[in-house]
Parts: C-alpha cells; structure tokens; sequence
C-alpha cells in the first residue's frame, strides 16, 4: 500500500522535473551581421543652398543585438550671414546585409529603407537647431538566413551639429536584435522550398543546472522509495 501511495505522489514531482526542460528560456543569438548603407539627402522643402549631405556606410560589421551606424548627416560650413531652412524635407537610409557569419544570407529580406524629416536652420558655419525625426519603420523585423532580426532608431528625433562641430558629422544610431529561427524560412511564394535549418537548429539542450537539479531530484525520489519499501 505503501508503496503505491508513493507512485501516486512521486509521479507529479517527477512530471514537475521533467517540465523543466521544456521550460529552458530562449536566448538572443550573435551573428556577425556584414552591412552597407546609402542615404538619400532631402531635395524639396529646402530655403537657401542644400547644405546637408549623407555618408553612407561601406561594409562595416558588428555582433547583434548592438546598435551601429546607419551612417553620417553632413552639414558643410555656411558663410557668415547666411542660412539655410528645412521644413519637412525627406529624407531616407537604406540598409543592406552583406553577409551573416561571413555567408551571404539565404533568404535575405533586405534592403530595409529609413525615411524621416528635416526641420530647422541652419546659420553661418557654427548653428544648428535642425533636428531629423524618423518615421515609423514600415519593415522592422526581416530575415536574413537563419536569423529573424528587428531594427529600431533609439535616438529619435536627432539634432544636428553645425560644421563647427565633428566636421559637422552627426551618426544616425540603429539597433538590430536577432533570434535564430527555429523553423524553415517561409516560402516565398514561388513555388521553391523552404531553406532547411542549419544543423543544430533543433530542440533546445537543457542547462548543465538543469539537468543538476533534476538529477538530484531523482536521486531523492530513490531514497525515499527504498525506505518506503524497507518500512512496508
């Protein structure tokens, strides 16, 4: 009787154990995302000489999740006396993934384009008030290869610095975080099949704690079924 009291009781501590493992947290992967950008100046809602620019950024690299650079707004030096105005004046970043690990990405749903405004003046060589505000991004989250990525402006709006100050040169900061897909790629639709998982892609290995504590437990659960059985 005993005995079977401890099959009853012990069987939802054993379940409780072995839901652990299922309970294993996700965790945000690290690719090494290759990238470049081409930003698009405004042209219209512009009073006085253009005279903010846009380097773009040729196939840099960084480690998601971090922020990096879409690339630099220029404000060239304006003679003394002179001004320059911008009222809601578009602008947009293009951003383009090379390569994923140093492969290029298959799928890869990029380019993701940036769009935003210009507003304020900008006076001589040594004033600024323009600030660049961005749009919502239509696209935030894209796949490239193994990876499902999610892009966000964290500094936004941006204010820009004269030419007086960094050469005038103010870097439009991103954010990219990536989770590795646990699933084939969609397909996109034209009949092809789905890009398979690279290896490793599978469920996920408990924790070295993990499988600790559920070693112990069982470990437990012998003990005291040999003394319920020497009791019985």
């Amino acid at each position: 009787m005993r005995s079977r009291i401890w099959k009853l009781t012990g069987l939802p501590t054993a379940v409780m154990v072995f839901g652990l493992f299922a309970q294993a947290p996700s965790v945000l992967a690290s690719p090494v995302v290759n990238y470049t950008t081409s930003g698009q100046p405004p042209t219209t809602g512009i009073t006085g000489a253009p005279v903010i620019s846009f380097g773009s950024v040729m196939g840099s690299s960084f480690v998601s999740p971090s922020s990096f650079s879409l690339g630099n707004f220029e404000v060239a030096k304006l003679p003394d006396g002179q001004s320059t105005t911008y009222k809601d004046s578009p602008f947009s970043i293009t951003l383009l993934v090379n390569s994923v690990d140093g492969k290029s990405p298959s799928p890869n749903e990029t380019p993701v384009v940036v769009t935003g405004k210009l507003n304020g003046t900008i006076t001589g060589s040594n004033q600024s008030d323009v600030v660049a505000k961005f749009d919502p991004i239509v696209k935030p989250s894209f796949v490239t290869g193994s990876f499902t990525n999610t892009l966000s402006i964290p500094d936004n709006p941006l204010t820009l610095v004269p030419w007086t100050t960094n050469g005038g040169q103010t870097s439009a900061q991103a954010l990219l975080t990536s989770v590795a897909n646990s699933t084939p790629p969609a397909s996109p639709g034209d009949g092809t099949t789905p890009t398979p998982p690279p290896a490793g892609d599978g469920p996920k290995v408990p924790e070295p704690s993990t499988i600790a504590l559920f070693l112990t437990a069982m470990a437990g659960l012998s003990v005291h079924r040999s003394r319920r059985n020497r009791a019985a």
